[in-house]
């Protein structure tokens, strides 16, 4: 279970799929300064993470869902230009319909505590001796924030900033591409 925020820019990832055919350093490099570029972003987000686990279960548990070390590393920025699958490509579709730069939470117990209380149903499980009806709200009043408690959170009061940041290398990454194709 992943929480993500995408940022998508049209056309970047042909320019990106055509740089990488001529030049590999030159994508590896651009993808590096778009990563950087989010920095911001990600920054704001791992400052919303609290270091230990925001309630007994998560801090006492150290199974799969248990908040051990740092989770604050779990949080990544990640480039994206897949092609589309092959259902998609049938009906004519080049891409799927993805962000080209994702901001990534991974981990289960980063995204239970992220995201709990978000769907209709509130206990996600048939058995109610299993059944945490009261998780959503300890988590909310314990943090302070409804579902989306860390990504949107710490990424809103940054997002404008890295967009921008990400748009110059955009317009630069289209500028390199237009001046390769003209060559040929």
């Amino acid at each position: 279970m992943s929480a993500e925020i995408g940022i998508d820019y049209y056309g970047l990832k042909n320019a990106l799929k055509e740089i990488n055919k001529i030049d590999p350093m030159l994508r590896r490099q651009i993808t590096k300064d778009i990563v950087a570029a989010c920095d911001p972003i990600l920054t704001g987000i791992r400052d919303t993470i609290p270091m230990t686990g925001p309630t007994r279960g998560f801090r006492n548990n150290y199974g799969r869902t248990g908040w051990q070390g740092n989770q604050q590393k779990k949080v990544v920025a990640k480039l994206d230009t897949r092609k589309a699958r092959k259902r998609n490509l049938a009906q004519g579709a080049e891409f799927e319909s993805l962000a080209v730069v994702k901001i990534t939470a991974k981990g289960p117990a980063l995204g239970m505590a992220d995201m709990a209380g978000r769907g209709p149903n509130q206990t996600r499980n048939s058995n109610p001796l299993k059944a945490r009806p009261n998780f959503a709200g300890l988590l909310t009043a314990k943090l302070g924030r409804g579902p989306s408690r860390f990504v949107w959170a710490g990424g809103e009061r940054h997002l404008e900033e890295t967009m921008n940041r990400v748009e110059q290398i955009v317009i630069e990454v289209m500028g390199k591409t237009e001046s390769n194709i003209v060559r040929r």
